[in-house]
């Protein structure tokens, strides 16, 4: 690899966080907060109902001890900077995808550690992971929004310049990123074949999409849902496989489903804008 995934992956994440924070109001973010009925409902859809799900998955298919752990746990641990790169494209909805982004990876931070209880064999618990999390979505996540916000706010023209490169360079890198870490991926699908762990990973997705869609209330905000709840937080998966379950094959798992949830939402929104296009111009040409 010419670049390591890591510092690439977190080198994306600030970049998509600060260009967001450029382009929104802080007090967009607060609105966002306090809309309880939406903020309740994605709550309940991303801690009870995905979890259920997960539950239900692992009962229903014969899957190995570690394929179980990786979905139960991607099935309880919501929020990901990458749901960015495809909410980040919903211009009316831009506050609220950046809040909910915000807001679930804070509830990450609650759920991994009562995810990881789960399972009391897991080897290498401690108070540093959860640290290191926290230091992590601080560092990654707040901090570069925050930044933006005050960048926006003091100097707001030298701020609209710096959007669309950063919007560029954001994509490029996470493209770059899909691409290096290609070979890891498939790795991952073929190791956890069998035993129906694909098609576990595969419902959990689609399921979880569905139920982003029915917590909305618009099709723009549907849109936004679709994506944050079903993008499950691979990341914090990967790093709660590497200190609570090491020498197992539970980070195959978050790998895999990020095979899988990358290209799926790639073709939503893809899908989402094109209809949207055909249904202007057939109601522009029915007036």
């Amino acid at each position: 690899m010419l670049i390591p995934p890591v510092p690439l992956l977190n080198a994306f994440v600030v970049m998509v966080m600060f260009s967001i924070g450029l382009r929104i109001r802080g007090g967009e973010l607060l609105d966002v907060m306090r809309g309880r009925s939406i903020l309740i409902r994605a709550l309940v859809a991303n801690c009870l109902l995905i979890p259920a799900i997960g539950f239900l998955l692992a009962y229903i298919f014969p899957l190995t001890r570690d394929a179980m752990i990786g979905i139960l746990l991607l099935a309880a641990i919501p929020g990901t900077p990458i749901a960015m790169q495809f909410t980040s494209r919903v211009e009316s909805r831009l506050a609220f995808a950046a809040g909910m982004t915000a807001l679930l990876s804070l509830v990450s931070i609650v759920m991994a550690p009562l995810a990881v209880q789960v399972f009391p064999q897991s080897a290498g618990q401690s108070e540093r992971p959860m640290l290191s999390l926290i230091s992590v979505i601080v560092l990654y996540i707040a901090l570069p929004i925050f930044v933006g916000l005050w960048v926006a706010r003091h100097v707001p023209a030298i701020a609209r310049r710096m959007v669309l490169p950063l919007v560029i360079l954001a994509t490029l890198t996470f493209v770059f990123l899909m691409w290096e870490t290609r070979l890891v991926r498939r790795q991952a699908l073929q190791a956890i074949a069998g035993r129906g762990t694909i098609l576990a990973l595969v419902l959990l997705l689609f399921s979880s999409m569905l139920i982003g869609w029915m917590t909305g209330k618009d099709a723009d905000t549907r849109r936004v849902l679709i994506t944050a709840t079903s993008m499950r937080n691979v990341i914090l998966v990967l790093y709660i496989a590497r200190y609570c379950f090491s020498g197992t094959s539970v980070y195959m798992v978050p790998i895999a489903y990020l095979s899988i949830m990358v290209p799926a939402n790639m073709l939503f929104h893809l899908s989402f804008a094109v209809w949207r296009r055909f249904r202007g111009r057939a109601q522009a040409q029915a007036t």
